[in-house]
């Protein structure tokens, strides 16, 4: 069996709200619950309770809590390369507590 290899040379931070302006231009990973899909756009209420415009380029998730994958366009905007659906229950505090430990005390194991 041959195991695939990773990728490590340009790492995608995992963000919430507030660590979103760090990225801009950058691709990032963002977990947000799903609060509206309007055409192409979609809301999401992130981990850190904010709101963040998501420019969906393919088709909207069906699950209530979603991974976008992602270049952050603006203050509160990403445009969409992939989501991954997180079902209908995610601990988003938790998720916030490990967005802040990856981006601080502990980046240097992720980034």
């Amino acid at each position: 069996m041959t195991v695939p290899s990773i990728d490590l040379s340009a790492p995608v931070p995992r963000v919430n709200f507030q660590l979103m302006s760090k990225y801009e231009g950058k691709r990032v990973r963002l977990v947000g619950k799903v609060e509206e899909i309007s055409g192409t756009t979609m809301k999401v209420k992130t981990s850190d309770d904010a709101m963040v415009d998501v420019l969906l380029t393919g088709a909207a998730p069906t699950d209530a809590f979603v991974e976008i994958d992602g270049t952050v366009e603006g203050p509160n905007v990403i445009r969409e390369e992939s989501n991954v659906g997180f079902g209908n229950d995610f601990d988003m505090k938790n998720y916030n507590q490990v967005c802040t430990l990856m981006n601080d005390k502990y980046r240097s194991l992720f980034l």
